[in-house]
């Protein structure tokens, strides 16, 4: 029984040291696991694409993963497995949650670009080969099959989701692989290797690199307009209520982000400017909001029956809110979005006041819609 215990100890310490590359790389495939296969990750990405090229031509078949026809990411399944003898995620949605996200401006010979060409949902994936360029078996279009296109053509700016790398980038190893002698160094890249490869992969900051977009992981700036509401109850006997700004910063993930937004506002109805300074996290359909703000003037209403002040003029309060808005029309970098918000303001009826709902709660809730712009950094 003893026996058996430390063998079951060395079974799975050696399991462990096994795997221990896998669970702690940052890409899918390690360089570990490419050095059993005696690749650098510089002739990994070279044999990648020189497989990639050899497909150009092929037609168009949904489902197909051979030369008699290929899709999308058949195409990218078959480039993998001919070229490393890996085997990847089938599908493009599965490819862009199995692939480690990077900034589009961190593109590589190499790493994959990801499309949503019909629904919500990740439809389409090429093989990035520099200058702009990806490599994809194309389903409509003027041209179908395995092409070459580029990030600029305005209907791939216009789809393009994210990119997403497999394979560890070197950046001193793929310089030194266009600098080594002949017969030294690393290997020299196939003769079938796209034409201008070598330099591709050897020059990384002289690659031409495709416009930066919202979808882009990094840091963001933004502005906002709206006007707000809550009329037509007592003591703000309009619709309309006030004017009201955002100024943002703040970092966004592929679906979240998080920022600080100075939030003015100009209350109509109260007679006070608000400057409230708020954290806020979310989705771009989502957020919520909350911080202090501070109050210019004196807060009250002018009512029939006389004028009823509120504490908290010329001092700090706070805010809190939700906003959701309709998902950003793509414009260059950034995402311009509708938007409406509910804001609850925590001002206090004066001690000389009974409560009254109506005006009091038409003193403490905001409502604004409006537009707002975001762009990436």
């Amino acid at each position: 029984m003893k026996r058996s215990y430390y063998s079951l100890r060395y079974i799975c310490l050696l399991g462990f040291l096994f795997l221990a590359q896998g669970v702690y790389s940052t890409v899918p495939i390690h360089e570990g696991s490419l050095g059993f296969r005696g690749l650098s990750p510089t002739e990994a990405r070279i044999r990648l694409l020189a497989a990639a090229e050899s497909f150009l031509g092929v037609p168009y078949r949904w489902g197909g993963v051979d030369r008699r026809g290929m899709d999308c990411s058949g195409f990218v399944y078959v480039s993998f497995r001919d070229a490393l003898h890996y085997s990847i995620p089938r599908t493009s949605q599965a490819m862009y949650n199995w692939a480690q996200r990077i900034p589009t401006a961190n593109l590589q010979p190499g790493d994959m670009v990801f499309f949503v060409t019909v629904g919500t949902r990740v439809s389409h994936v090429g093989i990035y080969v520099g200058g702009g360029r990806f490599i994809h078996s194309a389903s409509d279009g003027p041209r179908t099959g395995v092409i070459i296109s580029h990030l600029s053509e305005s209907f791939w700016q216009r789809t393009f989701r994210g990119a997403g790398r497999a394979l560890p980038w070197d950046g001193a190893a793929a310089r030194d692989a266009n600098a080594a002698p002949p017969g030294g160094g690393i290997a020299q890249p196939p003769r079938n290797a796209p034409l201008g490869l070598p330099a591709a992969i050897g020059e990384p900051a002289a690659v031409a690199q495709p416009p930066l977009r919202w979808e882009d992981p990094g840091f963001f700036v933004g502005f906002g307009a709206a006007w707000s509401w809550m009329g037509g109850g007592e003591g703000v006997p309009s619709a309309f209520r006030g004017v009201s700004a955002t100024a943002a910063a703040g970092y966004k993930w592929t679906n979240y982000r998080i920022g600080l937004e100075l939030r003015p506002h100009w209350d109509n109805s109260l007679g006070v400017f608000r400057l409230p300074l708020a954290l806020s996290f979310g989705t771009d359909r989502f957020q919520v909001f909350a911080g202090p703000a501070y109050i210019f003037g004196e807060p009250g209403f002018d009512l029939s029956g006389g004028e009823r002040r509120y504490n908290g003029g010329w001092g700090w309060l706070w805010e809190a809110g939700v906003s959701a808005a309709f998902s950003p029309l793509k414009i260059g970098p950034g995402g311009l979005s509708i938007y409406g918000e509910l804001a609850w303001q925590s001002y206090q009826r004066a001690e000389r006041h009974n409560f009254r709902f109506r005006p009091d709660f038409a003193a403490n809730l905001r409502v604004s819609t409006g537009l707002r712009y975001l762009w990436r950094l």
